[in-house]
C-alpha cells in the first residue's frame, strides 16, 4: 500500500483536545493536596482564633466560671467605652505610638543621611547598627530595666558622672513613659534608618548630579528631592511601625508592668489585665478588637495616602 502525504499527516496528528483535561486534573488534585496543610494551618492558627475571639467579645465569660457564660451582644464594648481606665489606656497607647513614630523617623532619617556615603568600614557600621532589631523584647526589657535602676543602674551612673542628679526612672510618673519610649526608639530606629538608607541609595545618580549642578545644599537636596521621592517608602514603613507600636505589650510589661499607676498602662496591657488578672474574657476580647479596629483605621488612612502619592 502506498504511503501518501495525507496518511503521514494523519499519523502525526496531535491528540485530540479532549485528552488534555484528563492530564490537568491529576495536577490540580496534586496542587490542592499540597496546599491543604497551609490552608489548614491558616484556618487553625488565624481564621478560627479571629472568629472565636470576636464571638468571645460578645459573651459574658468569666474564666473561673465558664459554666455561667452567656451571650450579651455589644454590652462589653459599651462598658469599655464608659470605663475611665480604658480611656487612660487609650491615651497612653496613642501618646506612646505617636512619640516613637516621630522620634524613629526623625532620628532614622538623620542616621540614614550619615550612612549615605562611601567610606572604609561603612558596611561594618551598618551591620552593627542593625543588631538591636534582632534582640528579644523580653531580654531587651530586662536589660533596660536593670539599666534604669536608681541605685546601681548604668544610666544613673552616667548622669552622676557628669554632675546630674539620679532619677528613679521607672517609679516616677513623669519619667516612666519617656523611659519606655526611649527603649522602643533605641530598638527600632535602626530598622527605619536602614529602610530609608536603601531608598536614598536607590535614587538615580542623574538626579543627584543635577542637584549638584544646580548648586543645591545638602539640606535643600534632602528637603526638595529626597523626601518627596521617599514618601511612598515613609508611608509603608510608618504603617508597619505604627501597627507594631499600637500593639506593644511584652517590652512594656517586662519594664514597668503598666506602672507606676497607669503611667505606661496601654490597651494591650488592659486586655491582658482584664483577661488573666480579672478573668473577664469578654471585655478582654472586646479590648483586643478595639485595638484591631484602630489598626485597621490607621492602615486605611496610610494606604489612602500611599495611593494618592502614586497617582
Amino acid at each position: 500500500m502506498a504511503v501518501t502525504a495525507e496518511t503521514v499527516a494523519i499519523d502525526r496528528a496531535e491528540p485530540t483536545p479532549q485528552a488534555r483535561p484528563r492530564r490537568v486534573r491529576p495536577e490540580r488534585r496534586l496542587a490542592t493536596l499540597l496546599l491543604l496543610p497551609s490552608i489548614g494551618f491558616l484556618i487553625l492558627m488565624t481564621i478560627f482564633p479571629t472568629i472565636y475571639s470576636f464571638w468571645m467579645s460578645l459573651q459574658q465569660y468569666n474564666l473561673s466560671r465558664p459554666d455561667l457564660a452567656h451571650f450579651v451582644g455589644f454590652r462589653n464594648y459599651g462598658q469599655l467605652l464608659a470605663d475611665d481606665l480604658f480611656w487612660k489606656a487609650a491615651r497612653v497607647t496613642f501618646v506612646f505610638s505617636a512619640s516613637v513614630l516621630i522620634l524613629q523617623f526623625a532620628i532614622g532619617f538623620f542616621i540614614a543621611n550619615l550612612f549615605d556615603r562611601e567610606g572604609r568600614g561603612m558596611n561594618v557600621l551598618r551591620t552593627l547598627f542593625i543588631i538591636p532589631v534582632f534582640a528579644s523584647p523580653v531580654a531587651l526589657g530586662l536589660t533596660w530595666r536593670y539599666m534604669y535602676q536608681p541605685g546601681y543602674g548604668l544610666i544613673n551612673h552616667l548622669l552622676e558622672s557628669v554632675g546630674l542628679p539620679r532619677i528613679n526612672w521607672l517609679a516616677s510618673p513623669q519619667w516612666a513613659l519617656p523611659a519606655v519610649i526611649a527603649v522602643d526608639v533605641w530598638q527600632w530606629t535602626p530598622f527605619v534608618a536602614l529602610i530609608l538608607l536603601a531608598g536614598m541609595q536607590s535614587i538615580s545618580p542623574e538626579i543627584t548630579e543635577a542637584a549638584e549642578l544646580d548648586g543645591l545644599t545638602r539640606f535643600q537636596y534632602l528637603w526638595r528631592i529626597v523626601l518627596p521621592l521617599l514618601t511612598p517608602i515613609i508611608v509603608v514603613v510608618g504603617l508597619i511601625r505604627l501597627i507594631d507600636a499600637l500593639k506593644t505589650f511584652d517590652m512594656i510589661y517586662v519594664i514597668t508592668r503598666g506602672g507606676p499607676g497607669t503611667t505606661t498602662y496601654n490597651l494591650p496591657l488592659h486586655a491582658y489585665s482584664l483577661g488573666f488578672a480579672s478573668f473577664l474574657m469578654g471585655p478582654s476580647a472586646a479590648t483586643a478588637w478595639i485595638v484591631v479596629l484602630i489598626v485597621n483605621v490607621c492602615a486605611t488612612i496610610f494606604l489612602f495616602i500611599l495611593a494618592r502619592e502614586k497617582s
